[in-house]
């Protein structure tokens, strides 16, 4: 009985045409990654994925404002000479160092897996500086299992506040990156209040939610805590992970 050909001889079978047709579908649904693996599967696959109209797709998905610079403002010829892929390898480094930054902050200002306010508003506020950081860039960098509850909070924070992601959408994104069932706690300490001479007790709160709980109706109650941070009566506000989160 004649055996089939390998996988490997039916990718490199297909006609061009069709790989770029199929490459372009995929630049508007699937991860820059998924380009990359389908690219390793055959020379027909690679010249496709390698197509610069692919890249550009991808290179406009991420960074909107950037592009639209790059071709309206005179730049154009950037882009036809170095290719959108080394465009979009050159900014995805940028973006990750600028990004890391903001991470490297957080993680050097929490203490026993506590974040003080002030901190915590001042990563949202850094990120908020830089220029055309968009949602897919939260997902990449900040929505991801490999970081802590406390840097994902900081990138759901930023997406609902910031991007003004709608939070159904911010949470479909937790549920693809499986970090929706984490949870973290947010903790404030009022001072008491003065009455007829005398000082009430302090009074402590905290509230344990997980990332998921925080995109409903329930969890913008807690953002809202959050965003005024540490003022009037509130002496003190924290933000923690619970237990492992993994």
């Amino acid at each position: 009985m004649e055996r089939s050909p390998s996988p490997e001889g039916r990718w490199g079978d297909l006609p061009e045409d069709i790989a770029i047709a199929v490459a372009s579908r995929l630049q508007n649904r699937a991860q820059e990654a998924d380009v990359c693996a389908l690219g390793g599967c055959s020379r027909s696959w690679r010249s496709a994925c390698d197509a610069d109209f692919v890249w550009e797709g991808l290179f406009r998905r991420r960074w909107p404002v950037t592009a639209a610079t790059v071709v309206a403002g005179g730049r154009a010829g950037a882009s036809s000479v170095q290719g959108w892929k080394a465009l979009y390898i050159n900014h995805h480094g940028r973006t990750a160092v600028a990004i890391s930054r903001v991470i490297e902050f957080v993680e050097s200002s929490t203490h026993n897996g506590s974040l003080e306010a002030e901190y915590y508003l001042k990563a949202i506020a850094d990120l908020a500086l830089m220029k055309d950081i968009g949602f897919v860039n939260v997902q990449f960098f900040l929505l991801s299992r490999n970081r802590s509850a406390i840097i994902n909070l900081i990138g759901l924070h930023y997406s609902i506040a910031c991007l003004h992601i709608l939070p159904n959408e911010v949470d479909k994104a937790l549920q693809a990156s499986q970090i929706a069932e984490r949870k973290v706690c947010v903790s404030l300490l009022k001072l008491g209040r003065w009455f007829y001479g005398f000082r009430l007790p302090d009074d402590y709160e905290s509230t344990k939610i997980s990332l998921s709980g925080l995109t409903s109706a329930e969890g913008a109650k807690v953002l809202v805590i959050l965003n005024r941070g540490a003022v009037h009566e509130v002496f003190r506000l924290q933000v923690s992970s619970v237990g492992t989160n993994n």
